[in-house]
């Protein structure tokens, strides 16, 4: 893609200003899908527990006899 990038900024002083414009719109528009191709192939956040907050530890509470 970067060598894409360069071959249409060599090429700007041979081409027409629409080849050029339609050049540039093919480009960032390969960007735009290596992007979006890359965040869909990004692994997913692993599922977590979260820890509960305790009033207080099981054992601690006094029993009433």
């Amino acid at each position: 893609l970067q060598g894409l990038q360069k071959l249409l900024t060599e090429s700007v002083r041979f081409l027409a200003p629409y080849e050029v414009r339609q050049g540039q719109e093919a480009v960032a528009r390969l960007q735009g899908d290596l992007a979006a191709r890359r965040q869909q192939l990004q692994p997913k956040k692993k599922f977590a527990f979260r820890a509960l907050k305790k009033e207080g530890a099981p054992g601690s509470e006094p029993r009433p006899a």
